[in-house]
């Protein structure tokens, strides 16, 4: 006999005690089923658990769907922000991103662009991670305060009281605003933005929910001379605070994401996309300028500042000279599906 994967052998009785032992052997499966089951479902939960926890894990991933969810709760009459801040996303660390916030800002004193703010705090994730759970069944309507038909509060079961969709993100909106957009405000700046290496396409399109008309610009640069650039500073950075990349397949791993995201995802975000290699060609940021609506200057126009000033340009030559073998195999193996799509050769 088996019991939860468990062979209970069954012995020959005495013909005289042969009921007794009968009766004894059911018991004792019985007893042995109960146990498996009260021992399962303290470890595990029960069964029905299972099914919803991994059907939420499938519909929190899919965030688009779970922004337009969230969207269409909110009266097609209520007017959207119409703050137009640019949101300026990279794929990762030491790909440029810096130099293009510069550009961006050079020929616009309008706008302060702040750099990868609170990087530590995961700010931008906490705030977009309260929209996975939005479907076009939750929250419930009789959850909502102005759904209620009734005159007096304490009559009614407000157990699950909620304000409406559209105040959570006025919240949202009025985080930023009180963080970016005020600060940059007292400095004289009319506009504001913000430049991140950490962020996805999931966050630029819930940055584009909260601000339709923002402006989103996605930079990449090839991985191999990002991650040379990464490597030879020394740097160990945190992808999420308090995780840390210090490995080539960790760094590739993490370009490939991004920039498999930016790729699929740019036109539905209203996006525009950019390369590193492409900053000191003229056509490329005549482009850029027409998207962003002012004149945004090349790359070899800007001065070199900064504590990587004196660092040394990855040429193909250098970069596989200076970079190991094992590096670039690392590499290869976790951007190989991305690169080429990304318009980046193998080296």
């Amino acid at each position: 006999m088996r019991c939860y994967g468990l062979t209970i052998l069954r012995c020959v009785p005495h013909p005289k005690s042969e009921g007794c032992e009968r009766s004894r052997s059911i018991a004792m499966l019985k007893t042995c089923d109960r146990v498996l089951r009260e021992t399962f479902r303290a470890f595990l939960g029960p069964r029905h658990t299972w099914d919803l926890a991994s059907r939420a894990r499938e519909l929190s991933a899919d965030l688009p769907s779970r922004l337009e969810d969230a969207l269409n709760r909110i009266p097609r009459t209520t007017g959207s922000s119409a703050e137009r801040p640019v949101f300026l996303l990279s794929t990762g660390w030491r790909s440029g991103s810096t130099l293009l916030q510069r550009m961006i800002m050079e020929h616009n004193g309008d706008i302060l662009i702040w750099g990868e703010p609170f990087a530590h705090s995961n700010i931008h994730d906490n705030l977009l991670n309260q929209f996975r759970a939005f479907t076009r069944e939750w929250p419930p309507d009789g959850f909502f305060l102005s759904k209620m038909q009734i005159d007096k509060i304490s009559d009614a079961w407000t157990a699950n009281l909620y304000p409406d969709v559209e105040q959570l993100f006025e919240a949202h909106r009025s985080f930023y605003h009180r963080l970016f957009a005020d600060p940059a405000a007292q400095v004289g700046r009319k506009n504001w933005g913000i430049k991140e290496i950490r962020l996805t396409i999931d966050h630029a399109a819930y940055l584009r929910a909260l601000y339709p008309k923002c402006k989103i610009v996605l930079l990449s640069r090839h991985p191999y001379d990002a991650y040379l650039s990464y490597r030879e500073e020394g740097l160990s950075w945190a992808w999420t605070w308090p995780r840390f990349v210090s490995t080539p397949y960790a760094f590739g791993r993490r370009w490939a994401e991004l920039a498999r995201g930016f790729l699929e995802g740019h036109k539905r975000v209203d996006g525009v996309l950019i390369r590193y290699e492409d900053l000191d060609n003229p056509a490329e940021v005549a482009r850029l300028e027409t998207y962003l609506g002012w004149p945004v200057p090349v790359s070899s126009k800007m001065q070199r500042i900064g504590r990587f000033k004196h660092a040394r340009p990855a040429t193909p030559h250098l970069r596989q000279k200076t970079l190991p073998r094992i590096d670039r195999a690392l590499l290869h193996l976790a951007t190989r599906e991305s690169l080429t799509d990304a318009g980046y050769a193998h080296k």
